[in-house]
């Protein structure tokens, strides 16, 4: 396989409900796995940890940069994943080297102070991906594994990861938010107005463009999702370069560092995992016990921590309880997966409507 060849089709989240395939060809792997593989050093026994599914493009760490330099590929058994100290056992016997992870499962395993390098010894590399690294968390990260090196990286899933940067004392102090870090160099970042389109410049903020050689084919069997987010473009060297609208809100600081400040839409990230809440209000609205449902995150420190359900029961003769909220969580499992289950159920008889004749999302939030 080579050049524009579809390598692997990743689906993630739609605002319609329908998940979108997206198209990686044999370029954007290639690309990623000759500037992601200096995360993973070549050596005796390496053996890297991926706490993410592989439905879960973070994971792309583990299996092209890990595997292609010879790593064992390290994952917790089920039965662990039901208590810390179980997977704190497991992860003690397992002499990992490497660390693959989203910041929310590191930030738990934090919570423990026997999180420590003497508890993964041989851990000198640790890779975080898949939403906000907190300065706190890099803190506590750089005080209990002295001298492992830790990374902080960015990417979509419709262009892999295309940052990366060491989180050192100096930027852990310094750079709050914690920047996502340097651009592959086969990959560029344009920031340009919401509004306008306009190009901006550094410092400036507004929503991420990535161009260049990981960018995806586009989605599968959708061209019309596929022509509203990506483009072509001719380049200085004649050569097309293909351009992928993110629709994260960020900017670029004087030495070419992204740094990634949240959605500009109603797609959020919770726990390292994209979920469109759209999708949310769909599953709960096709529960035959819900006439309407109004989906908003949650948020703590900066950070989405959860999902809000605002519902309205089909039986106004139904009393809303929390026996009711468990029943349509229960229901709500059935066409969703966990991580898109909110929280919370909040019962109303009716919504508020807005000047537009819509449902009032700032009233409830």
């Amino acid at each position: 396989m080579s050049g524009d060849d579809v390598f692997y089709l990743l689906f993630t989240s739609g605002s319609t409900g329908r998940p979108k395939g997206v198209q990686m060809p044999s370029r954007c792997v290639d690309a990623f796995m000759d500037y992601f593989g200096k995360l993973f050093p070549a050596g005796p026994d390496r053996i890297s940890f991926n706490r993410v599914p592989y439905t879960f493009d973070v994971s792309l760490f583990d299996i092209v940069a890990g595997l292609s330099a010879g790593y064992t590929l390290f994952a917790l058994e089920s039965e662990c994943e039901q208590s810390m100290s179980a997977s704190f056992e497991a992860l003690a016997a397992s002499d990992l080297t490497a660390w693959v992870s989203t910041p929310s499962y590191i930030e738990m395993c934090l919570a423990d102070p026997s999180f420590n390098a003497q508890l993964l010894p041989r851990l000198d590399t640790i890779v975080l991906c898949g939403e906000v690294f907190r300065n706190a968390a890099a803190s506590k990260l750089l005080d209990r594994f002295p001298g492992v090196r830790i990374f902080n990286t960015y990417g979509p899933t419709e262009t892999q990861a295309v940052t990366d940067i060491e989180v050192t004392r100096e930027v852990a102090d310094q750079s709050n938010p914690l920047p996502v870090g340097f651009l592959n160099p086969e990959v560029r970042a344009v920031i340009r107005d919401v509004e306008t389109g306009d190009v901006l410049p550094s410092g400036q903020m507004g929503e991420v463009y990535l161009e260049g050689a990981t960018v995806s084919l586009g989605y599968f069997g959708r061209p019309d999702l596929t022509e509203a987010v990506f483009s072509e473009r001719t380049g200085a060297d004649g050569e097309t370069v293909r351009s992928y609208k993110t629709g994260d809100k960020g900017y670029l600081d004087e030495q070419g560092r992204l740094y990634c400040l949240g959605r500009l839409d109603f797609q959020v990230k919770l726990n390292g995992f994209r979920v469109e809440l759209g999708d949310v209000e769909q599953g709960l609205a096709s529960l035959p016990s819900v006439k309407e449902a109004v989906v908003l995150p949650a948020e703590k420190d900066g950070k989405v921590s959860h999902l809000v359900a605002h519902v309205q029961l089909a039986d106004s003769a139904v009393e809303p309880s929390f026996k009711r909220g468990q029943q349509i969580k229960a229901e709500l499992r059935q066409v969703l997966p966990d991580y898109m289950i909110p929280k919370k159920i909040v019962f109303h008889e009716s919504f508020a409507l807005n000047v537009n004749g819509k449902i009032d999302r700032k009233a409830l939030a």
